[in-house]
């Protein structure tokens, strides 16, 4: 039996809830690194590590890699992973996982939400015999270095939550990894026999236990999938995070995304826009978002990337039909 949650589909641009990058941040400046000059090498500042905040998945393993290369360690996703810590799930989640009292709930929600983490990962319960899965994957096909570690962290964080229901010592009987590297030694002992199968299709942690169980904490109601968001939508969300970099074009996005600039001229064109219509869309949406926290119409422009406030003032005009000093008095 296949208690499937959410099957996500395969598409491109995927994207990351900026706080995965948190515990990494943490072990960066344990070793006496700064955070804000890593950041600010890789076009973010402190600001942007929060829940609201997204960035593509592939920007996200660049960073993670510089970190594992200067704290010099082959495992940054083990060091990283800290019991109980959760400082990389959003508060919602974390809140859930705190207050639970069935580990099942904890999983049907995460499921049910997990497009808060970011796209192109799934999570969802498998079940065969008297053995449930927690089953993880990360369906996105990039070509970087560093997603075993990735899979490493999320293993050992799941495996942290189950252990708030089953015990501090808790194990499981074995781990399946879809890493084609060797396990390291730290992933091998939280197993109770020692086995770690790699190259599987998806991450899977058994835990054993019978199917009475879930339908007495788990009604079907709770099995929903959550809302899966275009290619579009992921560029849009990227870009709102980026809104304010001086360097902020096709070429830009196309190297935080890991893919080549015509992918992304694809993807627009495919939903019948261009890449200057999306920008100048956003900018508005930005533009009115600080006009609404009373910055000065010079501060916006320049915040902006326009040389002249009057650039700015014509463009806002052209798409709100309103110069910026009007839309205000509105």
């Amino acid at each position: 039996m296949r208690c499937t949650i959410m099957s996500g589909t395969l598409s491109e641009l995927p994207l990351s809830n900026s706080l995965a990058l948190l515990p990494f941040l943490n072990c960066y400046s344990n070793s006496d690194f700064s955070q804000t000059e890593l950041l600010s090498n890789f076009s973010l500042t402190p600001h942007h590590i929060n829940g609201n905040c997204y960035i593509p998945t592939f920007h996200i393993y660049n960073i993670i890699n510089e970190i594992s290369n200067a704290i010099n360690t082959e495992n940054i996703g083990i060091i990283a992973t800290v019991s109980e810590d959760y400082l990389d799930l959003p508060p919602v989640i974390k809140e859930s996982i705190l207050k639970s009292v069935s580990l099942f709930d904890i999983f049907f929600f995460v499921s049910s939400n997990q497009s808060l983490l970011g796209s192109h990962l799934n999570i969802w319960l498998e079940h065969e015999k008297d053995t449930f899965y927690i089953c993880h994957q990360r369906t996105a096909p990039l070509k970087i270095q560093g997603l075993s570690q990735g899979e490493y962290h999320r293993t050992l964080t799941i495996i942290n939550v189950l252990r708030r229901f089953l015990g501090d010592d808790w194990k499981p009987e074995a781990l399946y990894l879809a890493s084609r590297l060797a396990p390291p030694h730290d992933i091998i002992t939280m197993t109770r026999s020692g086995k770690v199968f790699t190259n599987v299709k998806y991450g899977r942690i058994p835990i054993k236990t019978s199917l009475d169980k879930i339908a007495e904490s788990v009604s079907i109601g709770q099995l929903t999938s959550p809302l899966d968001y275009s290619s579009l939508d992921r560029l849009r969300v990227a870009i709102n995070t980026f809104i304010e970099h001086e360097d902020l074009d096709l070429f830009f996005l196309s190297d935080i995304f890991g893919c080549s600039k015509r992918s992304i001229q694809r993807i627009l064109k495919f939903h019948g826009t261009t890449f200057k219509n999306i920008i100048a869309q956003q900018k508005t949406a930005h533009a009115i978002t600080l006009l609404n926290e009373e910055i000065s119409i010079i501060h916006i422009a320049q915040r902006l990337g326009y040389s002249d406030p009057s650039n700015f003032t014509r463009a806002f005009k052209r798409h709100t039909g309103l110069s910026p000093s009007s839309f205000r008095r509105s």
